[in-house]
């Protein structure tokens, strides 16, 4: 694996962790679920986050790993 394969996982991964961390740090400010910007920020948050699980899966296959039980990658293509 190319070191550039390792640094691009690496900082997609990261990225994709921070995603979700901002989504966790959003809630726990939540003090209202029925205001509707909560779910409107919600969907903002939550399309962030696919498209950095995304980039991470992306960068994974890229490098030429693919564990199709657990990341839908489809060996075959």
């Amino acid at each position: 694996m190319a070191d550039k394969d390792l640094i691009n996982i690496r900082e997609t991964a990261l990225a994709y962790a921070e995603a979700v961390r901002t989504t966790q740090r959003y809630f726990d400010r939540v003090e209202d679920l029925e205001d509707p910007s909560v779910l409107a920020e919600y969907a903002v948050l939550a399309e962030r986050e696919k498209e950095a699980l995304d980039a991470r899966l992306d960068a994974i296959e890229a490098a030429g790993i693919e564990v199709p039980s657990i990341d839908s990658s489809d060996p075959d293509a």
